[in-house]
């Protein structure tokens, strides 16, 4: 973008005030973003990753159902409710994991995973996903049920039933066991981006982040989004998978992702979906960061209002009431209140600024304007000026005042099209 001289210098500000409205609406041409190179990112966005072991590879093809396999290996055709668990002998004698059995164990044989896939199957079944939570119970079950799904961990964990067992598993897996499931989404994919992009994905891997809370695998988890935030931030499911680590993390865990919303920021608002998520990341952000982030918002402010998406998030930074952010953004939009008035997206940005401590400077410019009656008139100024009217009563009688003795010399013109909204108010508030 084309760098040029900010407007808001003393030379021009002092000009502003002493001149027309010409020289006190001040182009938008003029604007441009502030980067946020002179902010300190003194912190690293890097996880580390599990030391890989082994690499086992994704499976999805079936040998046959749980019930017909069940069937050919008992004889008998077996009920898939709860009671055929009660006697977990059942599954000693169908598998070869020992009550000893420890969470390093070999996949690798045809039978044991045949029978992985019968137990995904059943898994990926609304019944057969609460059966096998029910015998989350004891150590030895979790470790039967751990060594026949792990290699179908990622089916497992994005599947509307499946997900539920994904998540009641690793509440209930060890250290170990955690380790060895973030090494199956991390090398060599990234399946906790991809996941993160689905609905059941989401929540298996936000409930992930809750197990990991105190984990320092927690760390890997960071590192795997951060390397996506962008992505993820722009997309309406992958969002709240971000939020969830502001949520449920410390600020100082969660801060490599901290660091790329201050590295994507002004691409992010500007994006639909973006400026949605960012006006989300804004309201949950902890820590020094946050500060940081506000204020390069703030610097951008009056590039921000006229823009069609980045004003959203520039009205959720007025709205958090910070007092030093708010005083920056109303400084950095004074030469620009009228013509934002008259913008669809501006305006948005200048009622808030009237219902917040931006009210006596909103109304200042617009009392020394020649255009407050084309405000009033205009299919968006009209809310502004209603706006004004009714704050400056509760709040700035003074400029209440000055600002109905104004309108009030020009009731005639005001009498036709969206000005007649305005009148309405001036005679609401006799």
């Amino acid at each position: 973008m084309e760098s040029s001289t900010h407007p808001q210098n003393p030379n021009t500000m002092a000009s502003m005030y002493s001149s027309s409205l010409e020289a006190l609406q001040l182009p938008f041409e003029n604007l441009h973003l502030f980067d946020n190179s002179s902010l300190s990112l003194n912190a690293s966005s890097t996880g580390v990753f599990p030391d890989p072991q082994r690499n086992h590879g994704l499976g999805f093809s079936r040998v046959g159902s749980f019930r017909s396999c069940l069937d050919y290996f008992t004889g008998e055709s077996m009920n898939l409710g709860s009671s055929m668990f009660d006697n977990v002998n059942w599954f000693n004698g169908f598998s070869n994991v020992s009550p000893g059995f420890q969470p390093i164990f070999s996949l690798d044989s045809e039978y044991s995973y045949g029978y992985s896939n019968w137990v995904i199957d059943m898994a990926k079944t609304e019944e057969g996903s609460k059966d096998l939570q029910k015998l989350l119970s004891n150590s030895t079950n979790n470790n039967m049920i751990f060594s026949w799904v792990f290699d179908f961990i990622v089916e497992l964990m994005i599947d509307q039933s499946g997900s539920y067992l994904f998540q009641k598993l690793i509440e209930s897996a060890d250290e170990t066991q955690l380790q060895m499931i973030l090494e199956k989404l991390l090398v060599p994919h990234n399946y906790i981006y991809y996941a993160s992009l689905l609905k059941y994905g989401s929540c298996s891997i936000k409930k992930l982040i809750t197990v990991l809370e105190k984990s320092p695998l927690i760390t890997c988890v960071i590192k795997a989004l951060s390397d996506k935030f962008e992505k993820l931030m722009m997309d309406p499911i992958g969002q709240y998978v971000i939020f969830e680590c502001l949520d449920v993390l410390d600020s100082q865990t969660s801060d490599p992702l901290n660091i790329q919303a201050m590295k994507h920021c002004l691409e992010l608002v500007r994006h639909e979906q973006g400026s949605v998520s960012m006006s989300g990341f804004v309201t949950r952000i902890k820590g020094p960061r946050r500060d940081q982030l506000l204020k390069l918002i703030s610097r951008n402010s009056a590039f921000l209002a006229q823009d069609p998406t980045g004003n959203y998030v520039v009205q959720c930074v007025i709205r958090l009431q910070n007092p030093a952010m708010n005083d920056q953004i109303f400084r950095n939009l004074e030469g620009y209140y009228v013509k934002l008035s008259t913008t669809k997206t501006g305006s948005y940005v200048v009622e808030h600024c009237l219902l917040s401590s931006g009210l006596d400077r909103v109304i200042n410019e617009l009392l020394r304007s020649d255009r407050l009656v084309s405000v009033a008139k205009d299919r968006y100024g009209n809310y502004v000026v209603q706006t004004a009217l009714k704050e400056s009563k509760k709040r700035e009688i003074s400029l209440h005042g000055s600002l109905v003795v104004k309108l009030e010399q020009h009731l005639k013109c005001l009498q036709h099209g969206h000005g007649r909204n305005v009148v309405s108010v001036l005679r609401s508030l006799q």
